[in-house]
């Protein structure tokens, strides 16, 4: 739970719960009220959670009592990183208390509701991490029936961590529907019309989850209980591709196919949902929906060989330019469309030209058109220069600094190749990146003979 810890209006009042040291309120609901405490025996932070008694109090309420006691054992026996800790389940005067860990976050509905947009390599992270933590519960057989933006914490180091599983079947109870467990916004059908559920309810929520990161919007209209039983009777759900249109068609089917309306479905689990993803989203370390090969091992261009692409020549502050204007005006998906279309493309033009035909309207294409020219102004310089010296040139000295500096003389070579304005200028650059003397006199007396 957070530790954005409020001093509320008579939280001093009540000093201890069992044997911890109440601090604040952590937050306060319709349900119930989470507590900031400490654990006087290990000096822990701790966050209590509590539902008020006059709804324990209520016809039900014995049940709703034994209930949260056995989920909040089963939570308990639960340990995952992705998972908020529970360490303790106590009563007092009849009332539950729930002791879990106390997390330095945020919530995914804070972060969602934040003015700048998700890149989708934290969308990745973020969707990932979540389907990790459901992956445990549902092996110990707990589903959660309560996933929605505000129980999924997003700590300081970047890890996510699930909150309210194995009890939400008690503190999601409302008035109106003692069966009903969940967010309208975010329930699966079948919860919705009282059903039994499993863990792939969870797997819908998690869909709906990703459609709202990567659109900005939910996929019914109104987000609620009515727009969903509209979509079962259709039978249609608006795929993300239809409000961004570059979103990949495999990225369309990973989010349908989570959201189906009959779970058999959807995904089986949700460690079959993770693999999918991870096939075609971006991490760290992958740059699009389709992946870009690294470079391979320099070796002499074939007459007649296609070209360097200009993502190979242009540099990273040039593609971070174009990245930052596409995400402005359509969102995370930018940055895919900027890096697939430089992957493909072997001109600043021709780049231009492939980004343009995600979009139908012609005064924004014409404004981004303009703007992309800005942005690359200086990569069109660059590859001016770097187009001094041939490709066959300098891909034989990427293969003769290779040998010194392994796979970055790559980068090395060009970077230099921009700068340098004639071959013996380039190739005093590239020496000076060599430490020891005698290998240094043999790349200048190669790199010198090639020019022969």
């Amino acid at each position: 739970m957070t530790d954005s810890t409020i001093i509320a209006p008579g939280a001093g009042a009540r000093r201890f719960i069992g044997k911890y040291r109440i601090e604040g309120i952590l937050g306060e609901g319709a349900m119930g009220m989470v507590y900031a405490g400490q654990d006087p025996d290990i000096g822990r932070p701790v966050a209590i959670k509590t539902i008020h008694k006059h709804l324990i109090n209520e016809s039900g309420g014995q049940d709703w009592l034994e209930r949260f006691a056995r989920e909040a054992r089963a939570g308990g026996r639960v340990l995952h990183p992705n998972l908020v800790t529970i360490f303790d389940y106590l009563q007092e005067d009849g009332v539950p208390y729930l002791v879990m860990e106390r997390v330095r976050s945020i919530t995914l509905e804070d972060r969602r509701d934040a003015p700048e947009a998700l890149p989708l390599e934290e969308i990745h992270a973020i969707i990932s991490q979540i389907l990790s933590g459901l992956a445990c519960i549902h092996a110990a057989g707990i589903v959660h029936r309560d996933l929605k933006p505000a129980n999924v914490m997003l700590a300081d180091d970047g890890v996510v961590k699930l909150t309210d599983f194995g009890i939400a079947r008690l503190t999601a109870m409302e008035a109106t529907g003692a069966g009903m467990v969940g967010t309208p916004a975010y329930m699966a059908p079948e919860q919705l019309t009282g059903s039994e559920v499993d863990a792939r309810a969870d797997i819908y929520a998690c869909g709906i989850l990703l459609y709202e990161l990567l659109t900005g919007r939910k996929p019914y209209k109104g987000g609620g209980a009515e727009a969903l039983f509209a979509a079962m009777r259709n039978g249609q759900i608006t795929p993300p591709s239809t409000h961004i249109p570059s979103i990949s068609p495999e990225l369309d089917a990973v989010v349908l196919k989570a959201m189906s309306v009959d779970p058999e479905e959807r995904f089986e689990g949700a460690v079959q949902m993770r693999e999918a993803l991870s096939r075609i989203m971006p991490t760290a370390d992958r740059t699009g929906l389709i992946d870009i090969a690294p470079p391979p091992h320099p070796t002499k261009r074939k007459a007649g060989a296609s070209p360097d692409t200009l993502l190979d020549r242009m540099s990273e502050q040039s593609m971070r330019k174009v990245e930052h204007h596409l995400t402005s005006n359509i969102g995370p998906i930018g940055k895919v469309i900027a890096r697939r279309a430089a992957a493909n493309a072997t001109s600043t033009e021709e780049m231009i030209e492939t980004v343009l035909r995600e979009f139908d309207d012609e005064k924004e294409r014409d404004d981004l058109r303009r703007i992309m020219r800005k942005a690359l102004a200086d990569t069109q310089n660059q590859t001016a220069a770097t187009d001094a010296f041939s490709s066959e040139y300098l891909q034989t000295l990427t293969s003769l600094m290779t040998t010194e500096l392994g796979p970055i003389a790559r980068v090395v070579v060009k970077k230099s190749a921009q700068t340098a304005g004639s071959s013996q200028e380039l190739i005093r650059q590239l020496s000076e990146h060599i430490d020891d003397d005698a290998e240094r006199q043999n790349f200048v007396n190669a790199a010198e003979k090639l020019l022969r």
